[in-house]
């Protein structure tokens, strides 16, 4: 299988490094998941997908996409995930995640970053 991840997580290739690389520090770092439903559920053939918006409640801990927590403040994930499945095996799975939302959440604006950035222009 594999597993195409957002910015800032990446992809892995078969289970156990999706495993080390993605679900393990989710689990870890990421407390109080709660699981709010999905918008939306397609399938087509050898595809289908949900997503949620949001998807899910979470309290950021620390150490997940190398930011700080505190614990105490929850943060929504936007989700969008598609699966290709080949018979009875799952082959790919991509996730997108709002990252840019769920940073916001937490303080860290980087929209607002960039804008802040920007060079002034006269005429």
């Amino acid at each position: 299988m594999i597993w195409w991840g957002p910015d800032g997580i990446g992809a892995t290739y078969t289970i156990d490094r999706y495993i080390e690389q993605h679900q393990r520090p989710f689990r870890q770092n990421l407390s109080n998941r709660t699981f709010n439903g999905h918008i939306a559920k397609l399938a087509e053939g050898n595809y289908g997908g949900f997503f949620g918006w949001p998807n899910l409640t979470l309290t950021p801990t620390g150490g997940y996409l190398g930011l700080p927590g505190n614990g105490l403040s929850t943060a929504d994930m936007r989700v969008v995930d598609i699966y290709r499945r080949d018979g009875d095996k799952l082959r790919e799975n991509w996730i997108f995640i709002d990252i840019l939302h769920f940073l916001n959440m937490q303080g860290l604006d980087i929209l607002g970053r960039q804008a802040s950035m920007r060079p002034s222009r006269t005429l």
